[in-house]
């Protein structure tokens, strides 16, 4: 089934990309005069020619403020005459201003689109971390406005297993997927790496349309190729999990696996641009 791929320009569409301060390791802290030149690298070396950011200040500090640092980071990288060729775009972090402005739809609606002008194409849900609930009914107002504009949504598995113990709470994202149907959600593993979720994987896909998932961590045995297998070629959207992992490990993954060309291209940007292409914010 493999074509020959070798001498064959793919080009990468990275939608995981840490940056900023990391108060749990500085091993993985990217300080903001280093994100340019490791964007132009992974562009040289990897043909990575998008990259989504993600501050950890928003995750670990305050997510407003994280927000605004990544907006001015993103300014001033597309002002940059070395990143010529290279595009950066942000995820940006449901605020806690963003949730008490539910009450008024209009507000939250201003809030999203304000940061969409400034570079924003994801909004990471962090429920575990930041004390929110993500269920269906408990954010429906959230996702009513987010499905209207079809703008992403990504939520890791670590921050949907609230007891810590791999018991993931599939059915709620379901409920979501299913109430919501043109609200774009991207799963991301996280840290997680059991094999034993391929079968929900598998259920999630077959269940819904609009449901994805981050490859970053599906480095089991024939998991990318049996997922492509029964239908998720168009459901699989490439990341490196930068600076947890480097991206030579996911880029590898991929391009070895046993898939035909137009698939890996697909895994490798087609589908997530796509994604961006329905967002109905102008």
């Amino acid at each position: 089934m493999k074509q020959n791929i070798n001498n064959i320009n793919i080009e990468f569409f990275d939608t995981s990309f840490w940056i900023g301060e990391n108060n749990l390791s500085e091993k993985f802290t990217i300080l903001d005069n280093e994100v340019e030149p490791i964007l132009k690298k992974h562009a040289s070396i990897f043909n990575i020619k998008t990259t989504i950011l993600t501050n950890f200040y928003g995750l670990f500090c305050n997510p407003f403020i994280g927000n605004d640092i990544l907006a001015n980071t993103l300014k001033e990288l597309k002002h940059s005459k070395l990143m010529q060729g290279i595009n950066v775009w942000g995820a940006m972090f449901l605020e806690y201003e963003m949730i008490s402005g539910i009450v008024d739809l209009k507000d939250f609606e201003n809030r999203v689109k304000k940061r969409y002008l400034e570079g924003f194409r994801l909004i990471r849900l962090m429920p575990r971390t930041h004390k929110y609930p993500f269920e269906a009914t408990m954010l429906k107002k959230i996702y009513k406005v987010l499905a209207y504009y079809k703008f992403p949504v990504v939520i890791s598995l670590d921050e949907i297993d609230i007891t810590n113990d791999k018991q993931i709470e599939w059915t709620k994202l379901l409920e979501i997927a299913e109430k919501f149907e043109e609200l774009p959600i991207i799963i991301d593993g996280g840290n997680s790496k059991e094999l034993m979720y391929n079968n929900y994987i598998f259920i999630m896909l077959l269940n819904s349309n609009n449901i994805y998932f981050n490859i970053h961590n599906l480095f089991g045995l024939n998991q990318i190729e049996d997922i492509v297998k029964m239908g998720g070629e168009n459901r699989l959207i490439f990341d490196s999990y930068y600076p947890f992992y480097e991206p030579f490990i996911t880029i590898n993954r991929i391009l070895e696996a046993d898939l035909f060309l137009h698939q890996i291209k697909k895994i490798a940007n087609q589908n997530f641009k796509t994604i961006l292409s329905k967002i109905g914010i102008s």
